[in-house]
């Protein structure tokens, strides 16, 4: 662990009640600057879009209008200097903090809310996405590329829904064919909490912890750049279902598979491989269970 950035004991108690904590800073200025440049220049040029990692949040895939809300997975696929950073390095400190020396990076996600028109994100939590047949440990790290509040979309959190189960959700519209989903439980929406921060500073969020960002209306565009962790998850096949995942494809899955299917799995297996854990059982077995699930699903 890096022994230079541990959480005080106090704002570790504050994340295990709440389910989320945020940091006034966590890398320096001139870090975030580049971040930002890195990620701004991606997303104008579509980098990975035929490739099904960079797509349309919101809406479906129109590559002859303008995106709603960009988005781009796995960034330092394309920039591997983005995993250099102060950022990554403090935030995989605080994974193995608040979850335990296994913790490793699980995914990356850059999200952008162009100016006046981004939209929201709805309530939900992350386990939502995942596969039902695993239990989890995970976090999310919220980077903000330039000062954030409720005008242009901060992250709002609904305090200790960290302890919830996973609530039911869907997809908006009940279209299948679109990224978000959004929670459709009760839950007491009145006690959500708003969580402004300037540039640089960050949230850290337990996966089943409620959070929404609302609209950009503000006059620039909204950036941020999330980070996560996980530890080994737990194989425990018809633990539970997810109907919302039944049947779900989106525009960005069907270019990934042609994209695959076109020679891309070998440049994906080349880019993974310097992450692979290949010391570690646990981390090996659950990668071999993953790839045999996604095969046999994408078969059926």
């Amino acid at each position: 662990m890096n022994q230079q950035y541990l959480l005080p004991e106090e704002i570790t108690a504050e994340y295990k009640k709440q389910g989320y904590i945020s940091l006034e800073t966590i890398c320096p200025a001139e870090e975030v600057a580049q971040i930002r440049r890195t990620l701004m220049q991606m997303f104008e040029k579509k980098v990975g879009y035929e490739e099904g990692a960079q797509y349309d949040f919101a809406s479906r895939d129109d590559p002859n209008k303008p995106q709603t809300f960009p988005s781009l997975h796995d960034p330092s696929h394309y920039a591997p200097e983005l995993l250099k950073t102060t950022y990554h390095r403090r935030a995989l400190a605080i994974a193995k903090q608040l979850l335990g020396e296994d913790a490793a990076l699980y995914g990356e996600h850059a999200l952008l809310k162009p100016a006046r028109v981004g939209p929201e994100t709805p309530w939900h939590q992350d386990e939502a996405f995942r596969s039902p047949d695993f239990e989890y440990r995970e976090l999310s790290i919220w980077l903000a590329l330039q000062p954030v509040g409720e005008v242009n979309g901060c992250m709002q959190f609904i305090p200790g829904s960290n302890r919830y189960e996973v609530l039911k959700h869907r997809s908006p519209g009940n279209d299948k064919t679109l990224h978000p989903l959004e929670c459709c439980d009760d839950f007491p929406r009145s006690q959500a909490v708003a969580v402004p921060l300037p540039a640089g500073g960050c949230t850290v969020h337990d996966m089943r912890t409620l959070h929404y960002t609302g609209p950009n209306t503000s006059d620039a565009p909204r950036l941020a750049y999330i980070l996560i962790f996980n530890v080994p998850p737990t194989y425990k096949p018809g633990l539970r279902k997810f109907e919302w995942l039944e049947g779900r494809r989106t525009d960005s899955q069907v270019r990934k598979r042609e994209w695959h299917r076109r020679g891309g799995i070998a440049v994906e297996v080349m880019r993974r491989l310097p992450r692979a854990r290949l010391t570690n059982g646990r981390w090996m077995a659950w990668a071999a269970i993953r790839a045999v699930s996604k095969v046999w699903n994408r078969a059926r």
